[in-house]
């Protein structure tokens, strides 16, 4: 199974690398949410290579999951979830930061997980108690404890609402941390925790297929993954924090505290730091 999506998303890397920097045809599925006819060409590439080998496994899809094909899947022992172009703003862009998304579910639990980043031919890949590997090299996460030092990655969400929380959840962590980064793929981000890259990353609007691989690929790696209650993430769950555990209840009685509001500077603190500038 996992030579199958291993081959899979191979063949979906090298159609959206063949294609990437050309115009695209962009279309709105909702709010910041757009499809391309990589991602479309890219998805039946995958599904090809499934059906061939397992035809009888159910498929979700980001491009054709709806209400039909979600309650298709109910009932069935194996289901893979397909995320074919896992940051399309950015491959629409010329953004090089992109990746395809594949993960096999077991009666609900991910069994393995693989992400391909094609432009730099790095596949990460993990199967459930035999550890998470890049181009066949074993992972682990990153040894940080102190959360100065800590580099964390986090990401947008589409909804209104849930931008300016991730803009108040960031408020609150920023001061704490070493320095943060945004890589516009959910999948990418859960890979760089679990390579040691990054030390967490956090997301609160997350579809299934969108984590599906990358949550294992993290605690195959020896990280932990979790909603924003500390619960373990689950498929149906939008919000997920990862890290290399040993900061993580520190990061997350960080994310569970209101964000205290900056008081307005006055005329004094105006001149001091005038003066700081001038010494």
């Amino acid at each position: 199974m996992l030579e199958v999506a291993i081959e899979a998303a191979r063949r979906a890397g090298q159609i959206l690398a063949d294609n990437f920097g050309k115009p695209h045809e962009i279309r709105f599925k909702g709010p910041r949410d757009i499809v391309t006819e990589a991602d479309l060409l890219a998805q039946n590439a995958i599904l090809e290579a499934i059906r061939a080998h397992y035809p009888d496994h159910g498929i979700l899809a980001e491009e054709s999951a709806k209400l039909g094909s979600q309650a298709a899947v109910e009932g069935r022992p194996y289901t893979w979830l397909v995320d074919p172009l896992d940051g399309t703003t950015n491959y629409c862009r010329h953004y090089p930061s992109f990746s395809v998304s594949i993960a096999l579910s077991h009666r609900g639990e991910v069994i393995l997980g693989v992400v391909y980043d094609p432009l730099r031919d790095q596949m990460f890949t993990a199967q459930r108690g035999q550890g998470a590997r890049l181009n066949g090299q074993r992972l682990h996460v990153s040894p940080v404890r102190v959360l100065a030092h800590t580099l964390v990655g986090f990401d947008w969400a589409r909804r209104p609402e849930d931008r300016l929380e991730v803009a108040r959840l960031v408020a609150g962590i920023a001061p704490e941390i070493g320095t943060m980064r945004t890589s516009g793929s959910a999948a990418l981000g859960l890979c760089y925790v679990a390579a040691g890259w990054i030390d967490a990353y956090l997301h609160l609007s997350l579809k299934p297929w969108d984590a599906a691989a990358g949550s294992l690929i993290v605690q195959e790696a020896g990280g932990r993954v979790t909603d924003l209650g500390g619960h373990p993430w689950r498929l149906d769950s939008p919000r997920c924090l990862a890290s290399n555990g040993l900061i993580h209840d520190e990061m997350l009685s960080i994310v569970s505290q209101p964000i205290k509001p900056m008081e307005p500077r006055t005329s004094a603190d105006s001149a001091r730091s005038a003066d700081d500038v001038q010494r």
